[in-house]
């Protein structure tokens, strides 16, 4: 039994030379009738075996997965519909199921069938049949070749195809399975495709090729079996690496966890926790020829050291959130930066002060991170909400915030901006960018959700899903990862009710529930983690951001213009006759930036004159 790979032979069309290893470490070569019928390519040398591969190359059993393989044999061996499709989530180990059954049937394990005996799977990427077809008739021409050479009882041939879904894409490759359906419904082809949980759906357009195959679920990993994997597979990597490296079960267990914790939601057991010890181990021998190679190295002082790679529990969270974000030096949290920012913002203090208590309780990693960190701010316009929100994405995560209004949200059609059209409605097919997308290429982002009482309920309810679950499931179906994030929403609902206190510290900060409910569901407020209500601006207040305001400004210009006459510090009376025209309870400090502005402005033009 051999898996063999068309899409690495179509490039080898030498005689011998045309061996050469697949991703499985299986050598085979293509027979001359489907080569020349569907490649168009020269005759190929023998193949070898499975078996005679692995004297060159020790084979990886496939752990916890033979009840699986058992049900994939006997779809296989069935008369009627001997079509198998394995869906799961990426990462859960389809692929390599099929590789396991290629070994198995080749070493006849006793767990195989006779009718499976003598058997090769051929695995073919969809593409390369597409590929160069550009003559009319000529894709026709090689899947019907491969239709008759499958259908070839002499050739025991099964044929396996990863990214199933891509046989119902429109054009060309839709052509591909309307000609393999009649072979398929008279059971006369043996085939095994393997599709994602979301990308399943595309199969549903075609009821009468989906019947044609019987479903074989693949579900993910349970942590201790993902572990025992894990354990099997680090300690090959010394050999790859060829540097001996520390490792026992308990970090082990460590990488498993935070693989869970830290790597996107959209990769899986066993997947995301093999692909994170690869890199973390990765990571160290190459801060360990770093270090080699220093100048400053004491070879002496390093004894032993120097001839293995440590890896510890916060280098694998390193590399976690490497993975997670893509950047070469995950933000790493300051809580004097983010104190030193926030003094900034006046008259909030013991809502600041207890913002950045949650932070650093959040940054201990004491619980997973299976939610997001929900914070609801209400209080009045031009307190601060916003920019609070602001310089917690910039210190935690050094990142731009998703910034919504959600004013903008007041329908409840409005939903579809969010998560899509619906099938069957215009826009389902659209590759515009949706908000939530760049969560997909990295999860640790803060959401703010601006005037979020201005939302229809029905946007409402969507997020109030998010705060409970941590994902979101699109019209398309795929899965929006909000677990890593920090959700700030904002409203000017709410008032300060210090006579029946709420919440964690029962302080004026704490809002009134039964005003929010007027504007938001019980439950929707109950699903928030932190509910902070921002003071209002006194007139005291106000001329200390004016003054804060004009220092700020005048320091901007005079790096850019030095030597322009304009006061440090903002004058006594020009700051009380400013605060008299602009201060206004009801818009709290939103009217300083643009008061300030003018009054810099209307004295260097002053100047000029």
């Amino acid at each position: 039994m051999a898996v063999i790979d068309l899409a690495d032979e179509i490039n080898d069309t030498d005689n011998d030379a045309g061996k050469k290893d697949i991703h499985i470490g299986i050598i085979a070569n293509i027979p001359r009738e489907l080569m020349t019928g569907i490649m168009n390519q020269p005759e190929s040398g023998g193949s070898e075996s499975i078996l005679d591969n692995l004297n060159k190359k020790e084979h990886t059993p496939t752990l916890y997965r033979d009840a699986i393989i058992d049900q994939l044999m006997t779809v296989l061996i069935g008369e009627s519909h001997p079509n198998a499709l394995l869906v799961g989530p990426a990462g859960t180990g389809k692929t390599k199921i099929v590789e396991e059954l290629a070994h198995r049937i080749e070493i006849k394990d006793a767990s195989v069938p006779e009718l499976l005996y003598g058997c090769t799977i051929y695995s073919l990427q969809i593409s390369d049949i597409v590929a160069g077809s550009s003559m009319v008739g000529e894709l026709e021409e090689k899947v019907k070749s491969l239709v008759e050479f499958l259908s070839n009882k002499d050739n025991r041939a099964i044929l396996f195809l990863d990214e199933f879904h891509m046989l119902f894409q429109e054009g060309l490759y839709e052509k591909i399975a309307q000609i393999l359906k009649p072979a398929l419904g008279r059971g006369m082809i043996r085939v095994i495709g393997a599709t994602t949980t979301q990308e399943v759906k595309n199969i549903d357009t075609d009821p009468a090729f989906k019947r044609r195959f019987t479903k074989v679920i693949v579900d993910e990993l349970s942590k201790d079996q993902t572990l025992e994997i894990v354990n099997v597979y680090v300690r090959k990597l010394a050999d790859h690496y060829k540097m001996p490296f520390n490792y026992d079960e308990e970090l082990g267990r460590n990488i498993v966890d935070i693989a869970d914790e830290y790597c996107s939601s959209n990769t899986h057991r066993p997947d995301n926790a093999v692909t994170l010890a690869d890199r973390a181990v990765a990571n160290a021998v190459v801060e360990k020829y770093k270090l080699l190679n220093s100048p400053d190295i004491n070879l002496q002082n390093m004894g032993r050291s120097i001839n293995g790679v440590n890896l510890s529990r916060r280098g694998i969270i390193r590399t976690a959130l490497k993975v997670a974000t893509g950047h070469n030096e995950p933000k790493d949290f300051s809580e004097d930066e983010l104190q030193s920012e926030l003094e900034y913002i006046k008259g909030q203090d013991d809502v600041l002060e207890q913002i950045i208590k949650i932070l650093r309780l959040r940054n201990m990693h004491v619980r997973p991170m299976n939610r997001p960190l929900t914070f609801l701010f209400a209080g009045s316009s031009g307190v601060g909400k916003t920019e609070v929100a602001n310089i917690i994405a910039r210190y935690c995560t050094d990142e731009k915030p998703i910034r919504l209004n959600m004013a903008e949200f007041y329908s409840e059609a409005s939903i579809n901006r969010l998560i899509g059209a619906p099938a069957g409605y215009v826009g389902y097919d659209s590759n515009a960018e949706m908000p939530f997308d760049i969560l997909d290429t990295n999860p640790y982002h803060v959401i703010e959700l601006n005037e979020f009482d201005q939302a229809h309920k029905s946007v409402q309810d969507l997020f109030m899903n998010v705060f409970e679950e941590g994902y979101l499931k699109d019209n398309s179906g795929k899965i929006i990862d909000f677990s890593k994030s920090i959700i700030i929403a904002t409203t000017n609902a709410g008032r300060m009710d210090e006579s029946n206190p709420i919440g964690i510290n029962r302080k004026k900060r704490d809002i009134s529930v039964s005003e929010l409910s007027e504007h938001f569901k019980i439950a929707l407020i109950n699903r928030f983690n932190h509910k902070m209500t921002f003071h209002e601006i006194t007139r005291e207040i106000y001329e200390d951001i004016m003054k804060d305001t004009y220092m700020k400004e005048v320091q901007m210009i005079k790096q850019l213009r030095p030597g322009v006459a304009l006061e440090d510090e903002l004058p006594d009376f020009e700051l009380k006759t400013l605060c008299d025209k602009s201060f206004d309870v009801r818009f709290g400090a939103r009217p300083i930036k643009t008061t300030v502005c003018n009054y810099i402005d209307s004295r260097l033009m002053e100047g000029w004159a």
